[in-house]
């Protein structure tokens, strides 16, 4: 129960935005509720629901309004179970897990982003799905793969969440821009040392205007980085960003915003400033996007895969999916089970897909349909934005808030102090262990 309590009072020091005032008592309250680990549950007998006819879904990340979570789940669930109603509590002051843990509500769902992969597993409450899955015979086959292997590792075995859907991304470009300067569109299966050909062709300065050839999110770009680069150490709990490694992709990256022309400060060299550029000023003529977000239907844009290194050829960016749980606060862990089965259909999957969420399930059928309720997604080349192959995710230690932000404060620090790679990431790590090591010792 010590480790427990040291990891969950370490998530929530992390990620203190979204779960706030909550001790070691809660994570002993959790252990101590039925089906924590999931390991005991007992095979359930198909659509065998007792109970009332209610399902009550909940966000532990960040909170969405009533309306998003009609249009996203609760209009389609109550569509496909007419019998049953639903109910949705967003994470906010007074209803964090913690409060909900505390007070003994009735929390069957839970669905949350990747970022939050640790909330179930630091706090005690998650249910293992395999009699489910096999009594269902739900085929977790269907699924984009890594998705499930990173259940598996993160449930020793045991699948206590399952992929609703996910990010897509791609390397976006304006088109106006590269028929300005007479600069061929770039294709699928593109390296990033061809981008960066062509970003310093798409780089200058024409009317008094500054073009920019390439922009991106570096942070998001090393959260879901295509070489399967680790923030921490897991035997030793440190960061680990100042390798050769991760200075070599440091300077993937930092090489096109070193191309001379462009003054980066703290002002435009910030995420929102450079999507600004590709979207809003139409100044950059490329931008990649790992989280689902597409150009505005105003820009003659379109899309090819996000490119590949050499050393891992066709491997794409890691997938950043959402996820259902079911919560052991669940007073009726079959109809939960039976609701996110249906969320993980084809038939869900296909629809929700046609909203702009991309599907987690590998149906090429299903892919074709991305945004096909949406009028600036005809005639895009959809499929880009669907790796074929993707790197494995990431581990999501309780530690890679912390690392993760001091590589992107490094990325900041190369291109607008021009600061050298190696000593910004050296400084960068001692940081990010500096500060991961007071987390240690003000939870011991």
């Amino acid at each position: 129960m010590i480790k427990k309590r040291v990891s969950l009072a370490i998530v929530l020091t992390s990620m203190a935005t979204i779960f706030a005032a909550c001790g070691g008592g809660t994570a002993q309250q959790a252990a101590n509720s039925p089906d924590t680990t999931g390991t005991s549950t007992p095979a359930p007998a198909k659509s065998a629901n007792t109970g009332p006819r209610e399902i009550t879904m909940y966000t532990a990340g960040g909170a969405i309004d009533e309306k998003t979570f009609d249009s996203m789940y609760g209009n389609a669930i109550r569509k496909k179970f007419p019998d049953v109603t639903v109910k949705y509590i967003p994470n906010g002051k007074g209803s964090t897990m913690a409060d909900l843990i505390t007070a003994g509500t009735t929390v069957d769902v839970v669905f949350d982003s990747i970022a939050y992969a640790n909330t179930f597993r630091d706090f005690g409450i998650q249910v293992d799905m395999t009699p489910y899955i096999k009594s269902r015979g739900l085929d977790l086959g269907k699924f984009e793969q890594t998705a499930i292997d990173f259940q598996r590792k993160m449930g020793n075995g045991a699948i206590n969440s399952l992929p609703v859907w996910t990010a897509s991304a791609g390397l976006f470009y304006n088109k106006e821009l590269f028929d300005k300067f007479g600069v061929p569109y770039p294709k699928d299966n593109i390296t990033w040392t061809e981008v960066y050909d062509l970003a310093k062709r798409l780089t200058r300065n024409e009317g008094g205007i500054q073009y920019v050839g390439y922009v991106t999110a570096a942070g998001s770009q090393a959260n879901t980085n295509q070489l399967g680069l680790k923030y921490i150490d897991a035997k030793t709990g440190k960061a680990q960003i100042d390798n050769d490694d991760w200075t070599k992709f440091m300077q993937s990256i930092a090489q096109f915003f070193q191309i001379t022309g462009v003054d980066w400060t703290a002002q435009n060299s910030t995420v929102a400033a450079m999507r600004a550029m590709f979207e809003k000023e139409r100044v950059a003529a490329m931008y990649t996007n790992y989280s689902g977000g597409t150009p505005p239907d105003d820009m003659k844009w379109d899309v090819v895969k996000v490119p590949s290194y050499e050393q891992a050829p066709g491997v794409g960016p890691q997938s950043y999916p959402a996820y259902l749980s079911i919560a052991s606060l669940s007073k009726n862990k079959e109809l939960a089970f039976d609701v996110i089965a249906y969320l993980v259909s084809e038939e869900y999957q296909l629809e929700n897909t046609k909203a702009g969420r991309a599907t987690v399930l590998n149906n090429k059928d299903i892919i074709k349909q991305y945004g096909a309720s949406m009028e600036k997604f005809k005639g895009k080349n959809i499929a880009a934005m669907f790796p074929e192959k993707r790197a494995p995710i990431g581990d999501y230690t309780p530690y890679d808030t912390i690392a993760s932000g001091k590589f992107a404060a490094a990325f900041t620090e190369v291109i607008v102090n021009k600061k050298d790679i190696n000593t910004a990431l050296r400084e960068a790590n001692e940081a990010a262990n500096k500060e991961i090591e007071a987390l240690k010792q003000k939870t011991k």
